[in-house]
């Protein structure tokens, strides 16, 4: 039953006009915001003290020297960084997007490119302000030395908690005629484990310092939040960008 107010042939929801087409803009909200100046907040010390931080070299340290030896081991955590490198990264980005569209997500598309795409180019131009050498001496093993970009934060890592979280969320609200698909599970674990392991591949290879990884785990959960904020209230606006039924 449509309640007294409404315009003619609009049935008014619980919090409709208030939260957005039923979206909780306040939580989201509140979340960018406590995530943006715990980044600030890290940023400003690296800025400041762009050597290693307290327990950065230890960590490091300790993590290579109970991977290092063990081949298999290393090997399998070490490719988890390859994802993340620019020629992979764009072929899944293709193929992805090529899933997403002939599934007719046209909005899980649109919005999937677009937080990789401003999470991996603004994480560039942070790193360009904050300048922090990459990691060398301290005990820590550079098993890849990489000279023409900066530490902080970890590209790899925002680009996985942005990009790859964006669509480990997807895979969590997917059409309930696809929640049985056998490939459903596989590709959720997959993406589970690329956000959990980045960092740690980050820190084997000795490209990162874990306060490197820690500012790219939280520049890509704001852009992540940012990205299911919208995804939440686009959804509710244009139901059809979805791919559901208006």
């Amino acid at each position: 039953m449509a309640t007294v107010g409404a315009p003619r042939g609009q049935v008014m929801t619980p919090g409709h006009g208030k939260r957005g087409n039923g979206v909780r803009h306040g939580g989201y909200l509140a979340w960018e915001a406590v995530i943006a100046i715990l980044m600030v907040a890290l940023a400003v010390t690296v800025k400041d003290h762009p050597a290693p931080l307290p327990g950065d070299a230890g960590v490091s340290v300790t993590w290579q020297h109970l991977l290092l030896p063990y081949h298999a081991l290393t090997t399998a955590v070490e490719d988890v960084s390859t994802v993340a490198w620019l020629v992979p990264q764009a072929v899944v980005l293709a193929v992805v997007t090529l899933v997403l569209l002939a599934l007719r997500r046209w909005l899980a598309a649109l919005l999937a490119l677009v937080t990789a795409g401003v999470a991996d180019g603004s994480n560039y131009l942070i790193a360009e302000v904050i300048r922090r050498p990459r990691p060398s001496g301290d005990g820590v093993r550079v098993l890849n030395h990489i000279a023409n970009y900066y530490s902080f934060p970890s590209g790899h890592v925002v680009h996985a908690f942005a990009y790859f979280g964006f669509l480990l969320f997807l895979t969590l609200i997917i059409p309930r005629a696809f929640r049985r698909a056998p490939w459903l599970w596989p590709v959720s674990l997959v993406l589970m484990a690329l956000i959990v392991l980045m960092g740690p591949s980050r820190l084997l290879e000795g490209e990162h310092w874990p306060s490197d990884v820690l500012g790219g785990a939280l520049y890509g959960l704001f852009w992540l939040v940012i990205a299911i904020h919208v995804y939440r209230w686009a959804a509710a606006r244009w139901p059809r960008l979805a791919g559901h039924a208006a």
